[in-house]
Order: C-alpha cells, then structure tokens, then sequence
C-alpha cells in the first residue's frame, strides 16, 4: 500500500467570512498558521466544516488554491470534494486534481463518520491492506484508532476543547460562534445555516471565555 496521507490529526478547517458574507483570505492565511505551528498533521479545506456546501465553485477552487500556496508542503492538504450530486463531486474532484475513495484510481484512504462500529471494523478488516480509514468524529476517535484507524479528521482542533459543546449544533455553527467568542473574528455562517439559540451560545459563551484566559489564544490573532 502506498504511504498515508497523514497519521494522527487532521483540522477539518472553517472557512472564515468577512462581515458581507465573502471569504476571508487574510483570516484564512492566520488560521493556517497557528494550525501549522501548533503541530495538526495535515489540513481539511472545504469540507463540511468549512461550508464546502455555500461555496460557489469558484471559491471552492480558490480556497484550495490559497490553501495549498500558504501551506507549501510544510503538511498534507485534503481538499474537499463532496456532493449529493455525483456528477458535481467528479467536477470538483477534477478541480481540486485530487481523487477520492476506492472506485476510483489512486484512492488510498476513507473517513468514517458514520458512528457505526461495526462497519468500521468491517472496512478495517476487509481494506486494511489497501485502504486507510480516518475517524470523523472527535468524539469517537479513541475507539476508531483502537479499530484500526490511522487518525481523525478533526473539528475539535479548530480550538482544542470544546467537545460536547461542538455537538450541540449543526458543523460547523458552533466551531464558528466558539470561534467569534474567543476573539478570533471568523465571520457567521452562510444561509441556510442560522445562529445557535440564546441558551447554547451562553454556555458556549462560558467555556470560551474560560479556554481564552487559559490558552491566551486571542493575543496571537490580534
């Protein structure tokens, strides 16, 4: 089998907006390198997390683009490639010039987020030999690696210590509004994903003020 992609974590990255709704480059290139400094093993752009699902194909393709500049070989970048359209996921596979999953030449790896143990054991145990499995879910990712898993792709890594809370909304409208908490200006979501209700933001509130005198992340993106 050819060598991993990565081992360990992988941040699933947010894509950061400025107030009219456009990306955040200058944001963005901030993001990457604390990611980078702060030692994840490789970087998730335009996934799920990173509301790959609002994003024009344009900016789909630039922000793999900026990505992969900013990075410049120093760790792997995963360019996100999903669709409920078929057709759409091939397009952007050729975009991204990456490809994705065992049907497909060159594959050499799968995530696994659907928090089914057994089906993971099963992939592990049938395409072990040729398929490395990567956990998508940070709350599952002691068990997926006791399963065979080489790492996780991570939403967690995005500020470290939040679990339970990043679970109390759809990804990535927590990650984000934890984000904008802790003074690190990201931006909202894009329609059709909304604010969280009052109560879970002010317990979201409360543990990111905690995390941001502790950690002192906000003066590293002031």
């Amino acid at each position: 089998m050819n060598t991993s992609v990565f081992k360990g974590s992988a941040t699933a990255i947010i894509t950061p907006m400025n107030m009219d709704g456009s990306i955040s480059y200058k944001k963005m290139e901030e993001l990457l390198e604390y990611q980078i400094s702060h030692h994840t093993n490789a970087i998730v752009v335009a996934g799920t997390t990173g509301e790959s699902a609002c994003l024009s194909d344009e900016e789909h393709l630039r922000l793999i683009q900026f990505t992969c500049r900013i990075v410049n070989g120093r760790i792997p970048v995963i360019a996100g490639a999903g669709s409920n359209n078929t057709s759409h996921a091939q397009l952007l596979c050729k975009n991204a010039q990456n490809e994705e999953l065992l049907e497909i030449p060159n594959g050499t790896a799968v995530k696994e987020a659907s928090g089914n143990f057994s089906q993971l054991a099963k992939i592990t145990s049938r395409y072990r030999d040729r398929l490395d499995i990567y956990c998508g879910n940070d709350d599952q990712a002691v068990s997926a690696l006791a399963l065979g898993a080489k790492g996780v792709i991570s939403v967690l890594s995005n500020i470290e210590a939040l679990l339970e809370s990043l679970t109390s909304d759809i990804n990535p409208v927590p990650v984000k509004t934890a984000m904008n908490m802790m003074g690190l200006s990201v931006g909202s979501c894009r329609l059709p994903l909304c604010p969280m209700d009052d109560f879970a933001a002010q317990q979201l509130k409360k543990l990111s003020e905690t995390l941001s005198s502790s950690f002192g992340i906000i003066p590293e993106y002031l």
